[in-house]
């Protein structure tokens, strides 16, 4: 009895492992790529899981070098055609019927937050964009300017307190930009005090941002994991429950603080207001729209209105966080850089600018933009094919149901798109400066997507990352904290982070 038990078991995980050997880990047509191994993909196999890990960002431009502009890629258990061509990515961006939003977002970070914008399709994607597309209006904007100033000065205020030495180094950065970013879009989306820089601790995390930390790195992992097994994920992983119960408590206090509000002071402040014009968009009778098609459906319910707060959130903090961790990297390893940007703010003497003194820093304009484009939050973009179609430029037959990836880090390093008056693998603003003959192809440079499906709030990210770098640079001077210790590097996580960051600040 035993002896047949134990066979059955062992035919059962047979058919199991040929199973998923068969659909998660084996080649696909045509299109070339590095055979995966089992459960791991190619993650193992090219060092990104090892003890001294390569950084993912650098392995898919090596593979694109050694395959072509399109190639077969396994994260985990997750099969992706990488797209390396910027005519194949323009082509993609714009045939939205036939490349939808990746199933990468739409499956797996519907896990945890299922009715979050980057995870919606068709007629639901259209309602919830009806009603936060416009919040995010260059004129909406602009009346933020103070507030960011507000938020970066109080940040400083901290650092005068506890890096008053010139020789100190700081390995807290990307938390204190995390930290920053938070505080300002507590108060520019949902005119909320999260807190963030209430302590004036240099290490203070509040129980707001280490929830935040715990459900990013729960996304994380999910991404690597089919869907089936993240569901099992999500349910065992009591830190990623815990981690949500908090962060929905501080999302009810913020819609009830609204409801509070006097309705004709709701309506004026939903012009510039993203929690205002959430709540303004709540369904009168949710038991009503429950039963309508979704074409028919008007506004959101609680619920949705919860997790769309949740959602961006995340994101507005995540990427510009990420930037300006980025930005103190670069400068401080580049002290002429620093110096140029605080010759281009000499002229102001610390003062509060305005908008139009902000739109005068074209160097600074220069230093993001190739902040952005050498260490961009987001390494690509996944968009899941409805149809069998073939690239224009590659030739690649592509068929439905097929996710690919457009490749930022790759096309922001590629020859044919950028001048070659410097080398694309190091730091230089001028770059964009000394370019009469505009060989720079600056639609290589994307790091905030392409298409219908690109960030919402990217002309929000711009604003808030040049008013802090500005500001910062006003008052302060980032050092190089040394080779071992600020060694740069790609942490790949919710974004892609430096791995080794550690700077000293003296106050100028």
């Amino acid at each position: 009895m035993f002896s047949i038990t134990l066979a059955i078991i062992v035919l059962f995980l047979t058919v199991v492992y040929y199973y998923l050997k068969s659909v998660y880990f084996t080649l696909r047509g045509p299109i070339p790529g590095i055979p995966p191994q089992f459960l791991f993909g190619n993650l193992l196999q090219f060092g990104i899981l090892s003890r001294k890990p390569v950084s993912l960002p650098d392995v898919i431009t090596q593979l694109r070098d050694k395959l072509g502009d399109v190639y077969q890629f396994w994260f985990g258990f997750t099969h992706l055609i990488m797209i390396n061509s910027l005519e194949d990515a323009q082509y993609i961006f714009s045939h939205r019927h036939i490349y939808d939003q990746g199933d990468l977002f739409t499956e797996k970070f519907k896990l945890i937050n299922p009715n979050g914008i980057i995870c919606l399709k068709g007629a639901k994607f259209k309602r919830h964009a009806s009603v936060i597309s416009s919040l995010f209006r260059r004129g909406k904007i602009l009346v933020h300017l103070d507030t960011i100033i507000d938020c970066t000065d109080r940040l400083l205020d901290r650092w005068r307190i506890h890096y008053n030495n010139p020789t100190k180094i700081h390995l807290n950065m990307i938390e204190q930009s995390q930290q920053l970013l938070l505080a300002i879009f507590g108060f520019i989306a949902f005119n909320y005090d999260l807190g963030t820089l209430d302590d004036n601790s240099e290490n203070s995390q509040n129980e707001l941002t280490q929830a935040f930390y715990s459900l990013l790195n729960t996304m994380q992992t999910l991404l690597q994991l089919p869907t089936f097994l993240g569901r099992i994920f999500c349910f065992l992983n009591f830190k990623a429950r815990r981690a949500r119960i908090i962060i929905d408590r501080y999302l009810e206090n913020m819609i009830e603080q609204e409801l509070n509000t006097p309705i004709e002071m709701r309506t004026e402040r939903k012009r510039t207001c993203f929690i205002a014009s959430l709540v303004t968009s709540l369904q009168e009778d949710e038991k009503l729209e429950a039963t309508k098609p979704e074409e028919e459906k008007r506004g959101l319910s609680r619920i949705e209105v919860m997790q769309e707060m949740l959602a961006f959130l995340a994101a507005g903090y995540g990427s510009t966080s990420t930037a300006l961790s980025w930005f103190i990297y670069f400068t401080s390893k580049n002290p002429q850089i620093q110096k140029k940007i605080k010759q281009e703010l000499s002229e102001y003497d610390g003062q509060r600018l305005t908008i139009e003194q902000m739109d005068s820093l074209i160097y600074l304009d220069c230093v993001l933009r190739e902040v952005f484009r050498l260490a961009g939050a987001i390494g690509g973009t996944t968009r899941t094919l409805t149809t069998d179609d073939q690239l224009p430029k590659s030739g690649a037959q592509l068929k439905k149901g097929d996710s690919v990836m457009i490749s930022f880090y790759a096309l922001a390093r590629d020859k044919r798109y950028w001048a070659d008056l410097y080398d694309l693998n190091e730091f230089h603003p001028e770059r964009y400066l000394n370019d009469p003959e505009n060989k720079n192809n600056l639609s290589a440079l994307m790091p905030f997507g392409g298409g219908h499906r690109q960030c919402m709030g990217q002309d929000l990210a711009r604003f808030e990352l040049k008013i802090i770098c500005a500001r910062l640079m006003q008052f302060v001077t980032f050092g190089d904290g040394g080779p071992e210790l600020n060694a740069g590097g790609y942490d790949v996580t919710d974004t892609i982070k430096p791995k080794k960051l550690a700077v000293t600040i003296i106050f100028d």
